[in-house]
């Protein structure tokens, strides 16, 4: 039997998990709908603004190295490690679904990107990227790996509550904040970026649960 306070955790755990996903849903909904409609210029002028006039030369130097980090590629990577780790803890379904974050993460921001076809503004050095603004790859793919990491490692006992809520947090926000400071995204393809990327990691996180509660039902069959 599974005792009052196991259903307890279990039941606030999805709770936020759930509460998580349809908040970030309805702002990706809303970010996309605003950027569509064009709403959205004058809040990403304003942040444009100042974020250029607080531009200083190590603060250049701080974010261009945070966003060289927080790419899409070492992103992956980071994801690839993470999964690799839990392979070799042979927890094979749990590493199967730590990489389906960046999948997914690439394949969102990849199809939307096309869909809204949205200009970059000029980035710092006056160097245009060459693909579209809307969302951001970098903080999509950040948030989508950082949180799925975050929380199965936590769930799985290897890193502590605090630990993994300050790289859940801390590594997309930063990440996202370089993408606008170095003038490569306009605020809301980052809003955006991080919306999306909480969707994606609650979808991941709902397949880790599911699997995590099969493999303890059947303890025999490989994780």
């Amino acid at each position: 039997m599974v005792s009052s306070s196991v259903f307890t955790r279990f039941l606030r755990d999805w709770a936020v998990v759930v509460i998580l996903g349809v908040l970030a849903l309805l702002g990706t909904a809303r970010v996309g709908e605003d950027v569509f409609a064009h709403e959205s210029t004058a809040f990403d002028a304003a942040v444009q603004r100042w974020m250029l006039a607080h531009e200083t030369p190590w603060l250049d130097r701080v974010f261009i190295v945070i966003t060289n980090a927080g790419g899409v590629v070492p992103v992956c990577v980071l994801s690839a490690a993470g999964a690799g780790y839990l392979w070799y803890r042979e927890k094979r379904r749990v590493a199967a679904t730590v990489l389906l974050a960046p999948v997914a993460a690439v394949a969102v921001f990849t199809v939307v990107k096309q869909a809204y076809a949205r200009p970059r503004p000029v980035g710092l050095g006056g160097i245009v990227p060459s693909s579209y603004s809307f969302p951001s790859g970098h903080a999509t793919a950040a948030t989508a790996v950082c949180l799925t990491l975050a929380y199965v490692y936590w769930r799985e006992g290897f890193v502590r509550r605090s630990a993994a809520l300050w790289f859940a947090i801390l590594v997309p926000l930063l990440v996202g904040v370089s993408r606008v400071y170095l003038n490569v995204h306009w605020a809301t393809d980052v809003l955006g970026g991080w919306s999306a990327g909480v969707v994606i990691a609650v979808l991941s996180i709902v397949l880790y649960d599911r699997n995590r509660r099969r493999g303890r039902a059947t303890p025999n069959a490989a994780e």
